[in-house]
């Protein structure tokens, strides 16, 4: 919430945009309003894989934050997808769903957030997955 502790990327010059891939147009809105009243971050909401995979590279985010079931393609062959990206490889991701493939999410070290979401969950995990992915690239 405002006034907490964020990690260094957030205030550093890289960017610090979120993309939010969310086929749910109030989910995504919800997102998109809560990650940029509660943090230093601002977002770029995509309502499909397909044209995520076209933007990604070009908005370079900091973190994605992933729909699970995405129309035409899914929210784990889009990350697999975004991977070929040097630029997105190792960027943290959260997969959001109410039903996850957690065994697969594991493997790819991305982070579970079930739906339905609570704004302390949703802040908390990005908040965590972000200082994670900087407290790796610092050592």
């Amino acid at each position: 919430m405002p006034g907490d502790v964020f990690p260094p990327a957030a205030k550093g010059p890289q960017n610090t945009t979120i993309l939010i891939v969310e086929d749910d147009a109030d989910i995504g809105q919800f997102l998109q309003q809560l990650i940029e009243e509660e943090t230093p971050y601002t977002t770029r909401l995509i309502d499909n894989g397909l044209k995520a995979l076209e933007e990604a590279p070009r908005i370079d985010p900091c973190l994605l934050l992933l729909d699970y079931r995405l129309p035409g393609i899914n929210g784990l062959e889009l990350y697999d997808r975004l991977q070929e990206y040097h630029a997105l490889h190792n960027i943290p991701t959260i997969m959001m769903s109410a039903t996850l493939p957690v065994e697969e999410l594991g493997k790819r070290g991305i982070y579970q957030l079930r739906k339905p979401m609570d704004i302390g969950s949703v802040i908390r995990m990005i908040t965590h997955a972000l200082a994670t992915s900087e407290e790796k690239a610092l050592s």
